[in-house]
């Protein structure tokens, strides 16, 4: 994955995650948003510096991917959210 810092500031990173979402958030009762961990990470930055890509590797188990599968890259001590949503190509 490459991710690219525009903000003007270093986001320093405090957590990858990716999460498996079922159900219909309009109805709690049937919504479910389970975390997966990673089998292997490779060059996860600390930081990303203002103007600054990084690339980095993470690997998940096997899964059938979604509709709804984020990932959420989160700054340390701060507000800031990278929220990547996935598409699927149809053919």
């Amino acid at each position: 994955m490459e991710t690219t810092n525009t903000s003007g500031i270093t986001f320093e990173i405090d957590f990858l995650k990716v999460y498996r979402v079922s159900g219909n958030k309009k109805r709690k009762s049937s919504f479910q948003k389970l975390e997966m961990k990673s089998t292997y990470t490779y060059k996860m930055p600390s930081k990303i510096y203002n103007s600054h890509s990084v690339y980095l590797v993470y690997v998940l188990p096997k899964f059938v991917l979604g509709s709804k599968e984020k990932l959420k890259l989160q700054e340390l001590n701060g507000r800031r959210k990278i929220v990547l949503k996935t598409t699927m190509n149809k053919k």
